[in-house]
């Protein structure tokens, strides 16, 4: 490899890119190549350590003190920073496929360690630490996206559109039916607008005859874009002609107007223009339409690396709307009152991101008929189909007379579900322990948390140790990771990382009796109450939002190859930083299922 390939090939690798040419040439003037033949030790538990590698080709194996796979290296992973700066390593270094390696020296290191902040800050960052910084870096890689988005695809608003001759006062009342603060004026020189500061302005001076034409009062041309053009050049537009709104046209006929805060929030997170069509819906059809866009909100935010959790909330805040919208308008105001609608597991959690499965039910005041809301149900049901949520495989919504029930039923369930546990009634227990009410009355569903939690106490501990380990169903490939990685494999991320956390703290929010829902809100309240260190908690959010966050990804991927999407991640669609990101948090994740399983002395309990 030629003095230039080496320097390349460091480049490529974080945080050697961080170096400057000239550290990297005195680099590569003492870094050696070594091959290793396969069954080699490179280090033993407990020995000193005068060298750093980079992996060119081969396989490493890391094993502990009992021979056991802790973790694995393969192409341009580099070990073991730790170990250099301590003298001492506290791992088995194997070489399980030829090797050939860099090798840069303690003193070569050192230098580097001194000489560059970012190079040292990245060997001395926690693994919460590390995980953003990768994240940061692997956002940093894919940005300028959004630069190319279409005017087609964001929100403009219905325009307020009369003729010159239409009397002011008449133009004026239009715009205040239609909720405008501008009157679009269409004549032979094209379009004009009148703003509402013109009208003060006019009032103001003493000029202002509501008989007047609109037109003699209008200001030509008004500025506009075409649909298809960029949005962000829309945006350019309203900045360099300094004026707060555009026409938009389609073959140079104006069919609604762009404003600068609807461009502004498009690229801030989008969320509030489908908020407001889904509250301007009058129809079911347009609730639909409204209720589509919610991946545009979700591609656009994945891109711009917010955490999942985040784009979850706003999902599922937008869902709760679409929810509710839906709700009145199928369900007879005076009926309202009596029922409450639910949504359960992922999306009572408000972790929900692309559409799966409906997992909903509804709850009836005692007193009232259950039956009454059959059709109701079925039609919100048949519509939520519609919106691309399609049912639920187990039957699990509101069309399901198991999950259509009165308050005093649903008790009775609660009771069955605990006093006579198996396989089904733990899944139902788990869904329903994270309802939520999006509709109705809320109060019904807080009678029947009230009574769930009542249920509980120390005489329970049996049922909550088998609750909890149901965390421990799947296993989590920790040290064989790297291996799955290779030739294309590919893991259900679900069950090997998210699900463990989330029936962790489900279960840990039981025992506590913790009234959030969602997975992290949990974990923060048990490291307020102590019952997690605040580090550890920390550890186990960050890992919850990686494995979120990439199996976020592998969807979206999915959706754009017209495929449905699930929880498996592949091989070939993660970048090398993503590995990193991966590996770091499924080691935490297993520790997470350590703890679990101290906390529940889940070892006392018979197989």
């Amino acid at each position: 490899m030629s003095f230039n390939d080496q320097k390349a090939f460091l480049r490529s690798i974080h945080p050697f890119d961080e170096l400057s040419d000239e550290l990297l040439d005195e680099l590569a003037k003492k870094i050696d190549i070594a091959f290793y033949p396969a069954e080699t030790s490179l280090t033993v538990c407990g020995a000193e350590v005068d060298r750093f590698y980079i992996v060119i080709k081969g396989e490493v194996k890391v094993l502990d003190e009992n021979d056991a796979v802790v973790r694995i290296y393969r192409e341009k992973d580099s070990f073991d920073a730790d170990a250099l700066l301590e003298g001492r390593c506290d791992w088995h270094y194997v070489v399980s496929e030829d090797l050939i390696c860099y090798e840069i020296g303690r003193e070569s290191f050192q230098r580097l360690f001194d000489a560059n902040e970012a190079f040292r800050r990245f060997y001395l960052m926690d693994i919460v630490e590390r995980i953003e910084h990768l994240k940061k870096r692997e956002l940093d890689s894919g940005m300028g996206e959004w630069m190319t988005v279409r005017v087609s695809e964001s929100y403009w608003h219905p325009p307020c559109l009369v003729s010159t001759q239409t009397p002011l006062e008449e133009a004026a009342g239009r715009s205040m039916e239609m909720g405008r603060s501008e009157i679009i004026v269409e004549g032979e020189e094209g379009y004009g607008i009148v703003a509402d500061s013109d009208i003060k302005r006019m009032l103001a001076e003493g000029t202002l005859d509501p008989k007047a034409a609109v037109g003699a009062v209008a200001h030509f041309p008004m500025l506009t874009i075409d649909k298809e053009d960029f949005l962000f050049n829309a945006y350019l537009t309203l900045i360099r002609e300094n004026v707060k709104r555009l026409g938009v046209t389609e073959k140079g006929k104006l069919i609604g107007v762009l404003e600068q805060i609807d461009i502004l929030s498009y690229f801030a997170n989008h969320s509030h223009l489908i908020t407001v069509k889904i509250e301007r819906a009058r129809s079911i059809e347009e609730l639909k339409e409204a209720s589509l866009g919610y991946l545009t909100i979700v591609r656009r935010l994945y891109a711009q690396g917010l955490k999942a959790r985040y784009i979850a909330k706003l999902i599922s805040e937008i869902n709760r709307k679409v929810f509710a919208r839906l709700f009145e308008m199928i369900v007879p105001e005076e009926r309202r009152s009596e029922c409450a609608l639910l949504v359960m597991g992922s999306e009572g959690r408000g972790e929900q991101i692309v559409r799966t499965d409906q997992d909903n039910a509804l709850i009836v005041r005692d007193g009232i008929d259950v039956e009454i809301f059959v059709p109701y149900m079925e039609r919100i049901s048949a519509a939520l189909a519609e919106f691309g949520y399609p049912p639920c495989p187990g039957k699990i919504m509101v069309t399901n007379p198991y999950w259509r029930r009165n308050v005093r039923s649903f008790k009775e369930e609660i009771d069955r579900w605990i006093d006579a546990p198996d396989e089904e009634s733990f899944m139902y227990f788990s869904i329903f322990f994270d309802a939520r009410a999006v509709a109705g009355e809320g109060e019904l569903l807080r009678e029947l948390r009230e009574y769930l939690f009542s249920r509980f106490d120390e005489r329970n501990d049996i049922y909550m140790a088998f609750f909890a380990r149901l965390s421990l169903l799947f296993e989590t490939p920790v040290g064989l990771w790297s291996s799955l990685l290779h030739r294309d494999r590919h893991v259900d991320i679900k069950k090997a990382g998210i699900f463990p956390v989330v029936q962790g703290a489900r279960s840990l929010a039981l025992k506590h009796r913790i009234e959030a829902l969602s997975t992290v809100e949990r974990i923060k309240e048990l490291a307020k109450r102590e019952v997690l260190q605040e580090s550890f908690a920390r550890e186990a959010i960050e890992a919850f939002d990686t494995l979120s966050y990439l199996r976020l990804g592998a969807q979206l991927k999915a959706l754009e190859e017209g495929k449905t999407p699930d929880n498996t991640i592949h091989s070939d669609d993660l970048s090398k930083i993503q590995r990193d990101l991966l590996r770091d948090s499924l080691e935490i994740v297993e520790r997470f299922k350590g703890f679990i399983s101290r906390h529940f002395e889940l070892d006392r309990l018979a197989s």
